[in-house]
């Protein structure tokens, strides 16, 4: 039987960890492109260099564009290239209200607002994205079994104190 290996979580939290790799995947992206672009110093021809770093032509050219047009700094990511919102920054807001108003609890309930109220289409993923950045928490909701007594949480406290 394998056991479960140990891990020392002292040093960091998940999430800093997952923006870490984020960051060093980012990097080698512009490494990539970097050795790209040496290549074509030395001479390589484009076809062979992007066999050499399993990409396609089409993508070697953009990145030589990248290149041609701005330099280093043009290879990394450009902020803001995420793409547009559907809503813009007053739409979130009315909608923030909304949902505290209105005591709104689940992602679908959202979903159905945005549609209604904005006209705009979203997957339930982004929902949950959008209510994140609203700084909505969100619980997994649990079922409440049919044959409970009315009086379960007072006979589990008393049991408990037992």
């Amino acid at each position: 039987m394998k056991r479960k290996p140990t891990i020392n979580k002292d040093f960091t939290s998940v999430e800093e960890l997952q923006i870490r790799i984020k960051k060093l995947e980012q990097d080698v992206k512009v490494l990539n492109k970097l050795y790209f672009i040496n290549d074509i110093y030395h001479d390589v021809s484009i076809t062979e260099s992007c066999k050499k770093l399993g990409i396609t032509r089409v993508t070697g050219h953009n990145w030589l564009n990248q290149w041609n047009e701005g330099g280093f700094d043009s290879l990394g990511r450009k902020s803001g290239s995420g793409g547009q919102s559907k809503l813009t920054p007053e739409q979130k807001e009315e909608l923030s209200e909304i949902i505290i108003e209105n005591e709104i609890y689940s992602s679908k309930q959202v979903l159905e607002l945005i549609k209604e109220k904005f006209n705009v289409e979203y997957s339930i993923r982004q929902v949950e994205r959008i209510l994140r950045d609203l700084k909505f928490g969100y619980g997994k909701p649990y079922t409440i079994y049919s044959k409970m007594p009315e009086d379960a949480e007072e006979s589990l406290k008393k049991n408990f104190k037992e």
